[in-house]
């Protein structure tokens, strides 16, 4: 069995699975390989806030799809791509911690297509904070996140010629698969631009100038 790694993340009504409810769910296999779908409740507890983030009214969460009807039409895709149970591997920003257990809960089929292994972007950047060198300095974790995402969001405008919507499960699927992309493409170069290492403080995610970052181009 072959594992695919693919972008997931979710949009839900709240933070605790145990009490709110998925109403987004985004998957992105490649840049162009997207599934992404609403998906309605008639009755739901909900922390306004998160609705507010997300820009959705409470009559918005009740109209679409069912969330069997959705675990129905995401594994129809899925098999008709010829993907196996327990191949793919979530990619995203907390999406082990956060968006899992919510599909766990809402989209069960859909559950057993993923792999218990997730890629937990976080850990990543957490992983080269202070010692993965970058255009001559150890950028901290926090400024790889912003690069990561930086180099996501440039690489759909150029590719594109737009912006990608905000939190919208389908373009974040896309961001995260993006951005794990181009992180593994700077571990590859090992040391991208070839600069000596010395201490100074910048703004490194604006220096990003790849057209298509996450194919390699780090320059």
């Amino acid at each position: 069995m072959s594992l695919i790694f693919a972008g997931m993340d979710g949009e839900m009504t709240g933070s605790r699975v145990e009490e709110h409810e998925l109403i987004q769910i985004g998957l992105a296999l490649s840049e162009s390989e997207i599934f992404c779908s609403r998906i309605a409740w008639d009755s739901f507890n909900y922390e306004p806030e998160a609705l507010e983030v997300i820009d959705v009214t409470l009559e918005e969460v009740k109209e679409g799809p069912s969330a069997a009807e959705v675990d129905e039409l995401l594994v129809q895709w899925l098999t008709e791509k010829g993907i196996e149970k327990h191949s793919i591997v979530p990619v995203g920003w907390e999406v082990a911690a956060f968006d899992r257990p919510f599909v766990r809960k809402s989209l069960p089929k859909f559950f057993q297509y993923l792999h218990f292994h997730s890629v937990e972007l976080n850990s990543v950047i957490y992983t080269l904070g202070d010692v993965m060198p970058y255009q001559g300095v150890r950028p901290n974790s926090a400024t790889w996140k912003k690069m990561a995402k930086f180099a996501a969001t440039f690489n759909i405008k150029c590719e594109e010629a737009r912006w990608p919507k905000k939190h919208d499960a389908g373009e974040d699927a896309v961001m995260g698969l993006m951005s794990w992309r181009w992180l593994r493409n700077i571990v590859a170069a090992g040391n991208p631009g070839h600069l000596k290492v010395e201490e100074k403080s910048a703004e490194l995610y604006g220096r990003i100038e790849s057209v298509d970052a996450t194919k390699g181009k780090t320059v």
